[in-house]
């Protein structure tokens, strides 16, 4: 390769320098290519005199890698004027080197591509030969602003665990639930943020959001049913059994507890076999279970009612539970509120509190509930589980970069990893 193809192969201008033959010196890492700089009288820069001498020389070294893992340094040596009229002194600028910096444009162009990846700060520094400060020092200064995308028509709405401070614990993350991406990140979930956050966003975009899905959240209701009044708030079926499930574990081991016999088949069944309270009657092994204390056999269908039956709130919620999971069956919105006030009813009646309260909130959330419950004339029903998706691999994110302390770093790499790379993707 000759002398002008290898400095425009490095992003440079070969105008920039004395045209010389140098062999390349090899490293352990890559390439050092040594080059003078042009000695061509130039006007001062700060009083434009053309009444300029060269003071004298000195190197700099540049990052130029173009590819990863191989470390290509320029080695520059520059020429130092100095004005007669002014006395400055000043050294002329390399087309495709910023001034005082010690890495090419093109490197930083294909840094800054490598944001978009699903890699940490530190691999990205070990792909140049850069420090880990220096590449967080790049993204700063080069990725200034990732804006927000537009409201969708289907606004999912959810929080991720961020930091252990009061204000920003949990993080909001909006997401399009038709294409599957993230709209925006806000600080912190609580109500004044949502209100400074939404309160800025033109009404008529507003206006377009027709669909809102969130959990149980007063924050989130309140935020919704403030900022987009034609929407249809609708509650994640995730979230709505999740809360039921947590509370039959809670009376699962109460009850287990109680049992006078702590070496009984009941016993040994509620502890061993927890997952079984809490999933389909359908999903019960077809198979006995053997009490090994003396050798008896029960069918854990059988066994399972058995241990279900020992306490009358547990009874209840268990076949609430079951209802709720074949909510499939149910499409029509009035059918759906009538179920829920139904279950609702039937868990506050319970004598167990942690069960009454899970009552109450169904009848609180009914029509939210019944609007997940109910398919549109499309015959598609809406959930958060994109937002449940999204959010592992936000948290996949935060993990291999043990945590991020600083909220826009973290709100800027995530947008860019899972919302702008994806449209980059779909442009090519």
């Amino acid at each position: 390769m000759d002398y002008n193809s290898l400095l425009l192969r490095l992003g440079l201008d070969p105008s920039n320098f004395v045209n010389r033959v140098n062999e390349p010196i090899k490293t352990e890492h890559g390439f050092i290519y040594e080059v003078d700089q042009i000695k061509d009288k130039v006007p001062c820069k700060k009083c434009s005199s053309p009444e300029v001498y060269i003071k004298g020389y000195f190197t700099a070294e540049i990052n130029c890698s173009e590819t990863n893992h191989i470390t290509d340094i320029l080695r520059v040596k520059k020429v130092r004027f100095k004005c007669r009229s002014c006395g400055q002194t000043f050294t002329p600028p390399l087309y495709g080197i910023e001034p005082y910096s010690k890495t090419s444009n093109q490197t930083l162009q294909l840094i800054c591509k490598e944001f978009t990846a699903k890699i940490t700060f530190s691999d990205i520094a070990k792909r140049y030969g850069l420090s880990v400060n220096r590449i967080i020092q790049i993204f700063d200064e080069k990725i200034k602003v990732v804006p927000r995308r537009n409201l969708p028509e289907v606004l999912c709405v959810d929080e991720i665990r961020f930091q252990t401070d009061a204000d920003s614990k949990y993080v909001c993350i909006l997401y399009d639930f038709h294409r599957r991406e993230i709209v925006d990140i806000i600080i912190s979930r609580q109500m004044p943020y949502l209100r400074e956050y939404f309160s800025k966003i033109n009404v008529f975009e507003r206006n377009k959001v027709k669909i809102a899905i969130s959990d149980m959240y007063d924050g989130y209701s309140t935020a919704i049913h403030t900022y987009f009044p034609g929407a249809t708030h609708i509650v994640d079926m995730f979230h709505v059994i999740r809360l039921l499930t947590t509370a039959i574990n809670v009376v699962r081991v109460r009850t287990m507890n109680l049992l006078t016999r702590k070496d009984s088949p009941e016993y040994n069944f509620m502890k061993k076999n927890w997952k079984l309270f809490l999933c389909r009657y359908s999903k019960v092994p077809d198979r006995f279970y053997t009490y090994q204390k003396t050798g008896e056999m029960f069918h854990y269908d059988y066994l399972l009612k058995r241990c279900i039956q020992l306490d009358q709130s547990l009874w209840s919620a268990h076949n609430t539970l079951q209802d709720l999971m074949n909510y499939q069956d149910r499409y029509t919105f009035d059918e759906a509120l009538k179920f829920l006030q139904r279950i609702s009813s039937n868990l506050i009646q319970c004598s167990s509190p942690i069960i009454q309260e899970v009552g109450r909130s169904y009848h609180k959330w009914r029509v939210e509930i019944a609007n997940a419950f109910s398919k549109t004339q499309n015959n598609i029903r809406y959930h958060n589980g994109v937002a449940e998706n999204i959010n592992n691999h936000i948290k996949s994110i935060t993990k291999a970069a043990y945590g991020y302390r600083n909220f826009e770093r973290f709100r800027k790499r995530s947008m860019l990893i899972l919302t702008y790379s994806k449209a980059n993707k779909k442009e090519t």
